[in-house]
């Protein structure tokens, strides 16, 4: 990302379509905040977009609802010139600053004071002898999706009776504290003042998003405008959804000349332009020779492209995570490296492990696991819909805030993964019992009631569920020591649904690099291996650091809706979360007593015992 015209600041390309995305405020470099501005300026320098359109993801674009094209972000690559390639364009936000001395608050300081952002800007109040400024931290933010500088001036001077014009040539206004030690903003001029944190009786805005200075928007009496940190969660939300890539549009080569041909829809146009044969047959020379291939490949190419490749028009698209459920359980002939869902079903394998020797607690597990399959290679697709401000999503702003673009910005990522199913016959006679079921309706009424809960997913919260979840923390805790991976890297998929029989988790990491990642995950889906993690994460659901408080919880986290769990024993990093760390609860995986809910791996054998 590029600040203003002389500052470049690194950004991963996953948090592009999270919390550093359009409209978020980040922190850049020498530590300034700016937000990143709206898709209708990611151009090249002659004006034109400069992102490229991922290709083969028609399945994942039905499955997500998205009639737009999805485009990757454009990147720019540092050399021995500078950087090459297109930026991401980012403002200063806040353009205040604040004192730290005596409080006296800067508007647009580096520009008054003529000094580029990487250099520190200075008080110029005489009692504090150049005292260094640093920028405020509060902004203001509407539910329309607004998001501006504070009106201070407005501010503090909301119940004042005296007439005092705002005067943005000079700095009089100043960031201090009353007797009660409540923060508020002070006049210099007329020494009135007025409280600003978490005001929200004010009825106007100044400004659409901090990169737009045209006009102040309109707003109306259910509008609401809060004053928040600049960290606080509701001044950005982010609408992402994600999807794997799976067959058939996952075995298409693309090492191929039609494949190269078809990527680069620039070169197809050019060579459709011209009509004149000579020159036809001399661009299409010249392609050949770009794309290292023979002109013969490219005129079949071409031909192919013009009938329709890669012919994916009418494959039957269901529902997201039962399409994907299927995929995994499916085994794939003849499967080549350069797919993007390449699996190894290890079921057999892993089957063969029963024996009469093995421990009785290790066949337990082994029964419980009815499918497992190891995915060497994976695609995930990451769209950027929007984003919200204020916790109340109100409405949801595009990522070019008009609604008009004909794309929408997206990432593909690789990776690798393990997955694999819980018993279904064991699940349906284990969720139904009365104490399961009554436990799991708990859960379920307080999320119906929860306001302060956003999800990407809407989760089918019951037994199962709850199930599945805790299980799949619990293992990226135990794949964290076993795997070389830090558990922000690894992520989650719960295939869970009654109806449709689906009791799986995936448990992946991916990268931007189309290499893919390390293979620590490919090492652990090795039966053997895989048996003695899963030993390891139902040892350790019996008991947590916290225990007996975090089991005997009535409720915890956002809403209520963690039961046993917590930081000590369930939790992990937010970004490895579907379902924003919650719907939790130990008590699934190792049963109480006091409840009558026998521990899962213990009903399994009682079952077992009783046929």
């Amino acid at each position: 990302m590029k600040q203003r015209n002389t500052q470049y600041t690194p950004v991963r390309f996953s948090h592009l379509t999270s919390y550093a995305g359009i409209g978020a405020i980040v922190r850049g470099t020498e530590d300034r905040l700016m937000v990143l501005v709206d898709t209708r300026y990611w151009q090249n320098k002659s004006g034109k977009p400069s992102t490229e359109k991922i290709n083969y993801v028609t399945r994942v674009q039905i499955a997500l609802e998205i009639e737009k094209e999805l485009h990757m972000p454009p990147t720019a690559k540092e050399n021995d010139h500078g950087l090459s390639g297109s930026y991401l364009p980012a403002v200063l936000f806040p353009r205040y600053a604040v004192c730290k001395k005596c409080g006296l608050l800067h508007n647009q300081p580096w520009s008054k004071q003529q000094q580029n952002l990487d250099e520190n800007v200075y008080c110029e109040s005489k009692s504090c002898e150049n005292s260094a400024l640093e920028q405020v931290t509060w902004c203001a933010v509407s539910s329309k999706g607004h998001l501006a500088e504070v009106p201070w001036h407005t501010i503090c001077h909301l119940t004042s009776s005296i007439k005092c014009e705002p005067d943005y040539s000079s700095d009089y206004l100043e960031l201090t504290s009353n007797q009660n030690g409540k923060r508020i903003i002070r006049c210099r001029k007329c020494h009135t003042h007025h409280f600003f944190e978490k005001l929200k009786t004010l009825n106007h805005i100044n400004q659409h998003q901090p990169w737009i200075f045209e006009g102040s928007p309109e707003l109306d009496e259910a509008d609401k405008i809060e004053i928040l940190e600049v960290n606080n969660p509701g001044v950005y939300l982010p609408e992402r959804v994600n999807a794997l890539v799976i067959p058939p549009e996952s075995r298409i080569s693309q090492s191929t000349a039609v494949d190269r041909l078809f990527r680069n829809s620039k070169l197809c146009s050019e060579i459709d332009a011209i009509k004149i044969p000579l020159r036809r047959r001399g661009k299409i020379k010249e392609v050949a020779r770009l794309l290292r291939t023979s002109p013969l490949e490219i005129k079949q190419a071409l031909q192919e492209i013009k009938e329709g490749y890669p012919w994916l028009d009418d494959f039957p698209v269901g529902d997201l995570y039962e399409d994907e459920y299927k995929a995994f359980l499916e085994p794939i002939e003849d499967q080549r490296e350069d797919e993007d869902f390449v699996t190894d079903h290890l079921t057999s394998k892993w089957k063969a492990l029963s024996s009469p020797e093995v421990p009785k607690d290790l066949a337990t597990i082994i029964d419980a696991v009815d499918q497992l399959v190891c995915a060497r290679r994976l695609r995930e697709i990451q769209v950027f819909k929007g984003f919200y401000r204020i916790k109340e999503k109100t409405k949801l702003v595009p990522p070019d805030l008009i609604g008009k673009s004909e794309w929408l910005p997206a990432i593909e990522l690789f990776g690798e993964g393990v997955f694999f199913t819980l018993n279904e016959s064991l699940l349906q006679e284990w969720e139904i019992k009365t104490e399961i079921v009554n436990r799991a309706d708990e859960t379920k009424k307080r999320y119906e009631k929860a306001t302060n809960v956003h999800l990407f997913r809407e989760p089918e919260v019951n037994s199962r569920f709850l199930l599945l979840h805790t299980l799949s923390h619990l293992l990226i805790r135990e794949l964290e020591a076993t795997a070389g991976y830090p558990a922000a890297s690894l992520k989650e998929r719960i295939y869970s649904s009654r109806a449709k029989k689906m009791a799986g988790i995936l448990i992946y990491t991916t990268v931007p690099d189309i290499a893919g990642s390390l293979g620590g995950i490919i090492n652990s889906a090795e039966p053997t291996t895989f048996l003695t993690i899963l030993d390891n994460v139902f040892k350790k659901a019996r008991w947590c650091s916290l225990d007996p408080v975090c089991t005997e919880h009535e409720g915890q986290g956002p809403g209520w809706l963690n039961r046993a769990a917590c930081h000590a024993c369930s939790l992990i990093p937010e970004p490895s979360c579907e379902y924003s760390n919650v719907f939790l609860d130990r008590v699934f995986i190792k049963g109480n007593e006091e409840s009558e809910i026998p521990a899962f791996l213990d009903f399994e054998l009682q079952t077992k015992e009783g046929e």
